[in-house]
C-alpha cells in the first residue's frame, strides 16, 4: 500500500515499482501459488523427518526385541507437544475409536503411531491451505484486517513465548529436580511421618 508515496519520499532507498504487478491468485507467480508451493516443500520434508526419526524421539519407552525399555528422551517435536495438549483425545475418540483412558496413556508416554500422525497432518494441511486462501487473501486486500492480524500475532507470540519461558525456567527444572532427588524427598517424608506419629 502507498507505494507511490513511499517511493516519492525515499526515492533512493526503496523501489516498489513491482508492487502493482503482484497478484494474490493466478498461477505459480502469485502470492497464493508461491505460498502453496512452499507449504508442500515443508510438508514433504517434515513428514520425511517425522517418519524416519522424529516420531520416536520423545517416546518414554522404546520398543526392542526384548520388550519396552525406559528411554529417558531428550527431544520433543511440535507434533508430540500438540498431541499432549489434548488433540490426541478427539483424534482417538472420533477417528480411532479409542477410549479416553488409552489416549491419556499415549499422551503420558508420547507413544503416538503413524496413523495418529497422518490424521494430524491431514488436518494441518487442510487448515494451512485454507488459511492461505481465506485469511491470507483478507490480509492482502484489507488494511484493517491486516492490522488486526498483525496485532493479534504479536500478542499471541508474546503470551505463548512468556508461557514457554515460564515452563522452561520453573516447571521443567522443578520436575527434573524432584525426579533427581526423589529418594531424598521420600526419606524426608518418612522421617517426618515417623516424628508426627511419635508425637501423637
Amino acid at each position: 500500500w502507498h507505494s507511490d508515496d513511499i517511493t516519492a519520499s525515499w526515492p533512493k532507498a526503496f523501489n516498489f515499482s513491482y508492487l502493482d504487478e503482484i497478484r494474490y491468485f493466478g498461477g505459480m507467480d502469485s502470492v497464493a501459488g508461491c505460498s502453496t508451493f512452499l507449504y508442500f516443500m515443508w510438508f514433504l520434508f517434515y513428514i520425511s523427518f517425522m517418519l524416519l526419526v522424529g516420531i520416536n524421539l520423545p517416546r518414554k519407552y522404546q520398543k526392542n526385541s526384548s520388550g519396552a525399555i525406559l528411554a529417558n528422551p531428550k527431544y520433543d517435536t511440535v507434533f508430540h507437544s500438540t498431541m499432549r495438549m489434548g488433540v490426541c483425545i478427539p483424534i482417538g475418540t472420533y477417528f480411532r475409536k479409542r477410549k479416553q483412558a488409552a489416549s491419556l496413556k499415549l499422551m503420558e508416554e508420547n507413544d503416538f503411531d503413524t496413523v495418529d500422525f497422518g490424521i494430524y497432518m491431514m488436518f494441518h494441511m487442510i487448515l494451512a491451505l485454507g488459511s492461505i486462501y481465506t485469511v491470507g487473501y483478507a490480509c492482502f486486500s484489507n488494511k484493517v484486517f491486516h492490522k488486526v492480524m498483525l496485532g493479534g500475532s504479536v500478542v499471541l507470540a508474546v503470551v505463548r513465548g512468556a508461557n514457554r519461558y515460564t515452563y522452561y525456567s520453573t516447571k521443567m527444572y522443578s520436575r527434573a529436580l524432584r525426579k533427581e532427588f526423589a529418594g531424598i524427598l521420600d526419606q524426608d517424608k518418612c522421617q517426618k511421618k515417623g516424628e508426627y506419629s511419635r508425637m501423637d
